[in-house]
């Protein structure tokens, strides 16, 4: 029983995993690094910008998905956040 558990688990852990290559001049292929930043977001700029209720101005972007937010950092951590706006 703890076998037919073992072989569930691996095969649905092998589950939807690949790697990127690419073939170079000798017919070698090379793995290629995925780069998670390049598909979070393809954000255009619109130009126009968000006043919050403490007076910081922030530009306003659209998604990919037609979505208007801005990228606030966050005073802790440092990093920076999507907020998006419902209009």
């Amino acid at each position: 029983m703890k076998k037919l558990i073992l072989l569930v688990f691996l095969a649905l852990g092998s589950i939807g995993y690949s790697q990127t290559v690419k073939q170079d001049a000798s017919g070698n292929y090379i793995a290629v690094k995925g780069s998670k930043e390049g598909k979070k977001s393809e954000a255009k700029a619109t130009g126009k910008t968000y006043t919050d209720s403490k007076g910081v101005t922030y530009p306003v972007y659209i998604s990919k998905n037609n979505k208007l937010f801005i990228i606030k950092t966050s005073k802790k951590t440092g990093k920076n956040y999507n907020y998006y706006l419902n209009v």
